[in-house]
């Protein structure tokens, strides 16, 4: 029984710290994870929702909940906007969206890492 409980409060424990971790008050910076870039993109920020291109652009986020294999039920944030295209989901071993932006207007996209980590 004491395993059970102890299993149960460690559920609930990592369930609140991924609440918290993707709740949308922390700006989380985004990098593009491979030689890959979209041209004209020099930064990528997500914060209350909506994705920030080079600090003017804001193309607002829906937030659905997807199933990722053995990571449960995670988070996949979609957009688009501006003539960008953003898919981000949260199915990683860290506490990362990873997913690919989009430019629709010139046909290209790129690979996309985001974290709070500077």
């Amino acid at each position: 029984m004491k395993k059970l409980m102890a299993a149960c409060f460690l559920l609930l424990m990592v369930s609140l710290l991924q609440s918290k971790a993707f709740a949308g008050t922390t700006n989380l910076n985004c990098q593009f994870s491979n030689d890959e870039v979209v041209e004209g993109v020099d930064t990528i920020e997500i914060s209350d929702e909506t994705l920030t291109i080079n600090k003017e652009l804001e193309i607002p986020l829906e937030k659905s909940t997807i199933r990722c294999g053995n990571f449960g039920r995670q988070k996949r944030f979609d957009g688009f906007a501006l003539g960008y295209q953003i898919v981000l989901e949260s199915c990683t071993t860290g506490v990362a969206l990873k997913g690919d932006l989009i430019d629709s207007v010139k046909g290209v996209s790129a690979k996309v890492v985001c974290n709070n980590i500077q």
